[in-house]
Order: C-alpha cells, then sequence, then structure tokens
C-alpha cells in the first residue's frame, strides 16, 4: 500500500511536451558526458621551446627534431628562427637533433626554364645531427630548454 503512494506521488503526466522535454535532457546528458571522456584520452603532451646559439650567437635559421627514445610517439620538429624554437609533442625521454643549413652556392638544373638548386652545407658537426647523443625528457605542460652548439669552425678555435 505504501509503495503505492509513493508511486502515485512521483508519477508525472506523461504528455508529449515532457517526454519530448525528457529525450532532449537525456541527449544533452549523454553527449556532455561523451565530451568530458573524450578529453581526458590520449596521451599527455608537453611545450618545449628555448633558444639555441651556434658559436654564442642565436642561430639565425635551422631545424631541431625530437625523437621517442622509448614507445612509438611520433617525432617533433620545429623550425629555429632567429635563435628560439617551440614544439609540441608527448611527453617522455626525447633524443634531440639540432641542423643549421646553410647555402654555400648553385647548381645548375638540368632542364631549361628550371631554376638553379642551392648547395647546401651543414654549419653543424655531426655530434649535434647525424651523431647526436643530445637527450632531453619531455615533462607534461611547458619546458624550457636552450642548446649550445658550437660550428666545425668555432671548435677550432
Amino acid at each position: 500500500m505504501y509503495a503505492r503512494m509513493v508511486q502515485r506521488a512521483f508519477v508525472l503526466p506523461r504528455s508529449n511536451q515532457w517526454v519530448r522535454a525528457t529525450h532532449r535532457l537525456f541527449a544533452v546528458l549523454a553527449s556532455g558526458c561523451l565530451l568530458l571522456s573524450a578529453c581526458g584520452c590520449g596521451p599527455a603532451t608537453g611545450t618545449v621551446s628555448g633558444n639555441v646559439t651556434i658559436d654564442g650567437q642565436p642561430l639565425d635559421k635551422g631545424v631541431i627534431s625530437f625523437a621517442a627514445a622509448e614507445g612509438t610517439a611520433q617525432p617533433a620538429t620545429a623550425d629555429i628562427a632567429n635563435g628560439h624554437y617551440q614544439a609540441t609533442m608527448q611527453v617522455g625521454k626525447k633524443y634531440v637533433q639540432i641542423s643549421a643549413p646553410i647555402s654555400v652556392g648553385k647548381r645548375k638544373a638540368d632542364a631549361p626554364g628550371v631554376p638553379p638548386d642551392d648547395i647546401m652545407q651543414e654549419r653543424l658537426p655531426p655530434k649535434f645531427n647525424a651523431e647526436s647523443k643530445l637527450e632531453f625528457e619531455v615533462k607534461p605542460g611547458a619546458n624550457a630548454k636552450d642548446w649550445e652548439t658550437q660550428s666545425d669552425r668555432g671548435q677550432r678555435r
């Protein structure tokens, strides 16, 4: 008897308007739950920024690359302009390579009407790129890291 009284007390009229409003509310709540659960998915990321110098001066133009030392995280590459870089990537230990190519001349094009190609030469020794042993641990959020490099010419001083 008591249960029947409670059921009657909480039964609302089943009008079409009430049913539509209930369906809309359910759809909004379900969408919100899906959005909230999706926001937390995926690997954590960090942003690394800093300065790169060559022989004590800001590197005018170059490229810095971060490759995963462990796991399968995508590599990240950023341009270096006026000595500054910024890259966003998955957190973890990274191998770092820094390249500073410079044009040392022009190569005649093979076909008529095609502009000549630049002849590029690396300003940094292989220990900063092809044979790099540089490493950096990327943590979630903002990370700052400056890199000091020397050109082949700068190392002979």
